[in-house]
């Protein structure tokens, strides 16, 4: 009996010989895992600058004691722009309760007092002067807002503080894309390969937009606190934010950059994986075209409902950040807040679930499994779809556009789940799940594929039930058709 010691050196020597099968296998694991880390540094240092910018903002609104429930919303017309302050989500609303306080051209605005927009400003925490009052920076050093002012920056904080949650998402991605095409090395699997080069054509896609974004942003908080129309003080950005937006860039450059080479390179590597691990699948019994039509079609399950899987846990979990952090102006403006919660959780506790059911459900071909799959899959859809409805979620959709993005493509790949998982249902039972069966249980006894022809004749009635560790290899014998597969007893006979 081996030891524990024992197992762990099989195991290890088997992961080697897995990545080291050939020079691809072994090109593309040293790759995915110096891609991994370089990428989670990158956006481990983006993380701390938009951290450290955000945990500015944050102190200065606690100084002056502004209200955590108010929302900035910000529009763009022709050059002029318009930042509203609002305690109540004001999607659907005709008299929405908010108040202006930035409006290209009316640089004197005066202090909303309206919908009680600043009951507690400035009531502690802050030095108040003649001109507004004295905020003490991370750095020590002071500087005069107007009360204004303040309401203002509500604005560069409901940014900065999105970019730290993204910048986490896409920390923890790269590691899940390490994860999909480790696994992929290691069981010859090609729907992670794929899975695994979407991940990264999203990741290369985002980091495009991201650089036009940041710019984006720059330009926005100039307007808002640089501009002659602005209640901050001239060089606010500077001065709140120095060196943040030129630090940002110098990072995003690169990290542009290495995404393009690592999406070519991946996509050259995948491929020819992939051109190993397909003739495999069906060497060892044979297919026709008509199995390996149908196998596309299980392929495509299987990739959709990955890529849904991480796509639904990113922006679940950014959602549940805006429902329970109190530092999130939506926290505290939202209705049915427990039913959001509840749907929320119910979808991450399905989650593992689900993808267990559509694995076994579509390679053994268990139609009752398959429908409770397709089930869950549509109740989820479903139910997401129908969150736009709610003001809240519609609100952050609408503004953030990264949870956005994550909303759209955990959609449409939870949708291309649904279709193809119909598509394969509709295919049960002609053959797919036999011949995969077989391969599994030919591969666990060590049969080479050229030993075997097309024709293998049909599984019994239960096949399907029988585990693969349960069948022993020294008993496995194929006697439907001993002519196809050489029977030597029966060649002499013939000869005779």
């Amino acid at each position: 009996m081996l030891t524990i010691p024992g197992r762990c050196w099989i195991t290890l020597k088997s992961v080697y010989f897995r990545i080291t099968l050939t020079r691809f296998t072994a090109a593309f694991f040293f790759f995915c895992f110096i891609h991994c880390f370089a990428e989670g540094f990158i956006q481990a240092f983006i993380f701390s600058l938009d951290s450290n910018a955000s945990n500015i903002v944050t102190s200065i609104l606690h100084q002056a004691d502004v209200s955590r429930n108010n929302l900035a919303m910000l529009s763009r017309h022709d050059g002029n722009a318009t930042l509203e302050l609002c305690n109540q989500i004001p999607i659907y609303l005709d008299n929405p309760p908010c108040m202006p306080i930035y409006q290209t051209g009316y640089p004197n605005l005066s202090l909303p007092v309206e919908f009680n927009l600043t009951s507690n400003l400035f009531i502690e925490g802050a030095t108040r002067t003649p001109g507004g009052i004295d905020v003490t920076l991370d750095d020590g050093n002071k500087i005069l807002l107007d009360q204004m002012c303040t309401l203002v920056l509500v604005y560069p904080h409901q940014v900065l503080m999105n970019a730290q949650r993204e910048d986490v998402v896409l920390v923890l991605t790269q590691f899940w894309i390490f994860c999909v095409s480790f696994f992929a090395i290691m069981y010859d699997s090609i729907p992670h390969l794929v899975a695994a080069l979407c991940f990264r054509a999203l990741t290369t896609g985002w980091s495009m937009y991201i650089i036009w974004r940041t710019e984006d942003v720059h330009s926005r908080f100039n307007i808002l606190l640089d501009s002659v129309d602005s209640p901050c003080p001239k060089d606010s950005v500077d001065s709140l934010f120095p060196s943040y937006f030129q630090s940002r860039e110098i990072l995003q450059i690169p990290d542009l950059a290495m995404n393009i080479v690592s999406l070519g390179l991946a996509a050259y590597l995948s491929r020819k994986l992939i051109k190993v691990y397909g003739p495999n699948t069906f060497n060892r019994v044979g297919a026709s075209k008509e199995i390996i039509r149908i196998y596309k079609y299980f392929l495509a399950v299987f990739v959709s409902f990955q890529l849904a899987a991480l796509l639904l846990i990113s922006a679940i979990c950014l959602w549940l950040d805006q429902l329970v952090n109190r530092d999130n102006a939506v926290s505290g403006t939202t209705y049915h807040k427990a039913l959001y919660l509840t749907l929320s959780i119910f979808t991450l506790a399905v989650l593992v679930p689900w993808i267990t059911m559509g694995w076994y459900a579509v390679r053994r071909e268990w139609k009752k499994t398959m429908a409770a799959f397709l089930g869950i899959a549509s109740l989820v859809f479903t139910s997401w779809i129908l969150m736009l409805k709610s003001w809240s979620f519609a609100w952050t959709f609408v503004n953030w556009p990264f949870f956005a993005c994550q909303i759209v493509a955990a959609s449409l790949s939870l949708g291309a789940t649904i279709v193809f998982g119909v598509i394969s249902w509709l295919h049960f039972g002609k053959g797919l799940a036999h011949y995969l069966y077989v391969d599994d249980v030919l591969t666990k006894a060590g049969f080479e594929p050229e030993l075997f022809e097309k024709d293998v004749g049909h599984p019994p009635e239960d096949w399907r039930e029988i585990g693969l560790d349960d069948v022993p290899t020294y008993t496995l014998s194929f006697i439907a058709d001993k002519r196809d597969l050489g029977d030597p007893e029966k060649q002499s006979m013939d000869s005779k």
